[in-house]
């Protein structure tokens, strides 16, 4: 393994957050955050997002990096293993959404790559992992994850294999419960957020405990919508 190539892909991979790009519009969120896993796979710099709320004081700098640590801890130990070595996860940044323009706070934890010593298919596909909204919230667009890095034989016939669901459905559950530890402990939850209604921009976030993640059978093949350069 090339340390010295993963850590120019993960600075470089730092800068690109650093620039301000985001997936979506800034939307007012007080005391929330917004989690950005970021990787490199195939030259391409690709990333997933989370939400997280606490109902206590404003974040501190202290815990935005404590939960930009608890996420990594969450996925380098629970998701990650089950995905390709050629998945470099380089960062993991929290941000606090109370106004725009906040600084995000980057993870102490090093890059590292997936445990599967298998070829990935490109960064381009991915398997689809939709989040579930408490059941008073069900009818609003649901947030979800395009993981990608997933090993050739982890998609058969155009589907996740029954081991993919698996690792996918048990990991992100597990992330209910340890959000509650994020430090400082007993103080983040994971939600599921929504930034429109009826097709217009809310004037603030709306959002709900998240309580995991579709059944198996909603897990699906995907076609990555976000994908930028290195260069």
């Amino acid at each position: 393994m090339c340390v010295v190539c993963d850590r120019e892909k993960s600075a470089t991979a730092r800068k690109w957050y650093e620039r301000g790009r985001r997936l979506a519009p800034f939307l007012t969120f007080p005391n929330g955050v917004q989690v950005e896993l970021v990787f490199v796979l195939d030259s391409q710099i690709i990333s997933n997002r989370l939400w997280f709320y606490t109902a206590g004081d404003p974040p501190t700098t202290s815990d935005l990096v404590g939960l930009a640590d608890g996420v990594y801890d969450w996925y380098t130990t629970l998701i990650l293993p089950g995905l390709s070595v050629d998945l470099l996860l380089a960062t993991v940044v929290a941000t606090d959404w109370t106004s725009p323009g906040a600084v995000g706070e980057v993870t102490t934890g090093p890059p590292v790559t997936g445990s599967v010593a298998e070829q990935s298919h490109s960064a381009n596909v991915a398997v689809v992992v939709p989040f579930r909204w408490p059941n008073y919230l069900n009818r609003r667009r649901k947030n979800k994850n395009y993981v990608a890095g997933i090993p050739l034989s982890g998609i058969q016939f155009n589907h996740p294999t029954p081991e993919t669901t698996s690792l996918l459905f048990e990991g992100y559950a597990a992330l209910i419960d340890a959000a509650r530890t994020f430090a400082p402990g007993d103080y983040w939850y994971w939600v599921v957020t929504s930034m429109y209604e009826g097709g217009s921009l809310r004037s603030e976030m709306a959002f709900g405990l998240s309580i995991g993640i579709q059944p198996g059978l909603a897990m699906k093949v995907g076609q990555r919508r976000k994908r930028l350069p290195l260069s």
